[in-house]
């Protein structure tokens, strides 16, 4: 079988501007010679085959990495790097076409795309019985550019063993992805919804390895743990981590070092994760791979998500779902620490009700029920009408130092603030007093407003009698209409798309969290009108690298976007649809957090 135009799988890696039309038109004659390379079960040399340590020794060469010092053997080296699974069964036998293509999408890095697309159709029909894994690398063998596979084909032979010249085709592909990769994908898993899957290029250098166990509720559980790995003769460090305690292999140049980790972590009953890193984010370009989830606003409602338990509550995002959410994105910014841990910064309104007031400084995202949206910077006051004059309220749902009025919510939790000084509460309904009570540390009924007044105003709620109007009043922008009528508020920063230009304010952000490489969570609006969500992926050096935010600007304008707010990033970042995670969570598992978006089906006809 001949094949047109093939470069050498030698080619080292080039530059990933190279593109000229050389390039392309080789592209397009050498896909056409693959389509018969890679779906044809006879051909000149059919009888031969190649076997699985001579395959991955094409990947290795054509990935243009060289063999490090003191290594003689390719597939050695690629099993340390981690450019391959770990084979089942002999080295030595022939590798079958079902194995070359999982070999080939996981020699780029694509190991967690596969597991995203597992679901994805397939155009073959013998095909049924491969494993969900096996069917994702598949749909990314068909969906990458330049191609691994073609669609126009009714068989894909799994079990075929191939040929030294479809794997010599293979490599060659590989070869040319190296160079420039391109994976984008499209999923509308509900009518009105769209989840579009990207990424591109591939890493070109080689990461170092480390262990992690997460998720220990105290130093002595790890350090517990970290004894038992150092009886197995792993070693381990501790340390503290967000909310917790993990427990940390050192860090390995070769990803061989971390199995060893792994494997003892599993023998004593937990999993660990594996990071790959680099010494910095800010001087590697690839990969890169984002996830941006789109809703039409006459079949989706978009609407804060708050913790069951509360405002004061952090918890992993998925535990938010519910109410019929289809879909869900973090939330802002929130306070980690102190009485405040868990709080929102920054505006929150949910439904009409004013959960927590603006920051100052930071772009807010508002909108309500008939697809109105606005962006800016917000201000509030608070006012508390009585019979016999007024005060100012101080707060919302948040527990004050001193004296003062704040008016709680069932966002808040279950109990208002236990008082520290003379209080007074009063039990409000649209408004009307329902019950007077001393003191704090009270429930706070669903649906109703508890407003807390500590020291001596106070007597001014003692004296209130049941059935009385008290109003409690919060104005934003000083009366704004485009803002009193919004029903939704969510509050981050910086604003980075308005009207479609990139804008480069950093909203009192520090150079780190602006310009280095993070993980990236946005919300906002793109210019056929509809509502997206959108996570870009970090701190993983063969999945994504990572997003500046004005990367994540430009990222966002060229996939449709006009308007856009960032959120919360870094560990926080994490997007789901339909129970499913649809982003790499750089801590390895979910970081807790304040609050999330959430998209809700509307009642066709009703517009609810």
């Amino acid at each position: 079988m001949q094949i047109a135009s093939k470069p050498s799988v030698d080619t080292p890696v080039q530059s990933r501007h190279f593109l000229g039309l050389q390039r392309r038109t080789w592209l397009i004659v050498h896909a056409a010679a693959l389509m018969c390379a890679l779906l044809l079960v006879a051909g000149a040399d059919a009888a031969q085959t190649v076997s699985r340590d001579e395959f991955i020794a094409m990947l290795f060469n054509a990935r243009g990495f060289q063999l490090p010092a003191g290594e003689k053997s390719p597939v050695a080296a690629a099993l340390d790097y981690d450019l391959v699974p770990v084979p089942e069964g002999k080295y030595a036998e022939p590798i079958t076409r079902k194995e070359a293509i999982v070999f080939a999408v996981r020699s780029l890095g694509l190991i967690y795309e596969p597991r995203m697309l597992a679901t994805f159709p397939l155009p073959y029909k013998d095909t049924g019985a491969l494993s969900a894994e096996e069917k994702g690398a598949l749909a990314v063998a068909l969906n990458m550019k330049p191609p691994l596979l073609a669609k126009n084909v009714s068989n894909f032979a799994p079990s075929h063993k191939i040929s030294p010249s479809e794997a010599k085709d293979i490599a060659s592909i590989v070869a040319a992805a190296t160079r420039n990769l391109s994976l984008t994908v499209d999923l509308s898993p509900r009518r009105g919804m769209t989840i579009r899957l990207h990424r591109e290029g591939v890493n070109s250098v080689l990461p170092k390895w480390r262990g992690v166990v997460n998720g220990f509720d105290t130093k002595e559980e790890a350090d517990a743990f970290r004894g038992m790995l150092a009886g197995l003769g792993v070693e381990a460090t501790v340390d503290s981590y967000n909310y917790d305690w993990r427990v940390r292999s050192p860090l390995f140049d070769r990803y061989g070092g971390v199995r060893k980790f792994l494997a003892a972590s599993r023998s004593l009953g937990r999993e660990g994760v594996v990071f790959a890193g680099v010494p910095s984010w800010d001087k590697v370009d690839n990969p890169r791979f984002w996830t941006m989830i789109t809703f039409d606003p006459g079949l989706f409602e978009i609407r804060p998500l708050l913790p069951s338990e509360g405002m004061s509550a952090l918890v992993p995002l998925s535990t938010m779902l519910r109410d019929g959410a289809v879909a869900a994105v973090n939330g802002g910014f929130f306070s980690t620490s102190g009485k405040g841990r868990g709080s929102p910064i920054g505006a929150l309104m949910v439904d009409g009700c004013l959960v927590n007031p603006p920051t100052k400084g930071r772009t807010c995202f508002g909108w309500n029920a008939d697809n109105r949206a606005v962006f800016g910077e917000l201000s509030w006051t608070g006012r508390v009408d009585l019979s016999g004059g007024y005060m100012e309220l101080n707060a919302v749902n948040r527990a004050i130092k001193g004296d003062g009025a704040v008016a709680f919510s069932s966002h808040f939790g279950e109990v208002t603030p236990v008082a520290a000084t003379r209080a007074a509460e009063a039990v409000l309904s649209g408004g009307i007093v329902e019950q007077v009570r001393a003191g704090g540390g009270n429930p706070i009924p669903a649906g109703r407003t508890v407003l807390s007044v500590y020291g001596p105003a106070a007597r001014f709620i003692e004296a209130l009698q049941f059935g009385e109007r008290v109003g409690v009043t919060h104005t934003l922008n000083e009366g704004d209409p485009s803002w009193m009528k919004m029903t939704q508020i969510i509050q981050g920063g910086p604003f980075l798309l308005s009207n479609g230009d990139v804008l480069d304010g950093r909203e009192s952000l520090s150079d780190s969290v602006v310009d280095h490489r993070h993980p990236r969570t946005a919300v906002g609006l793109t210019k056929e009108g509809r509502w997206f969500f959108f996570v870009g992926d970090g701190r993983n050096a063969v999945h994504s690298v990572g997003f500046t935010l004005d990367e994540t600007a430009r990222v966002l304008k060229s996939a449709g976007a006009v308007y856009a707010l960032n959120l919360d990033g870094g560990g926080s970042s994490s997007i789901i649809s339909e129970g499913a995670f649809w982003n790499v969570l750089s801590d390895g598992l979910e970081r807790p957090v304040s609050y999330g978006v959430g998209a809700f089906p509307r009642e066709v006809g009703t517009g609810k």
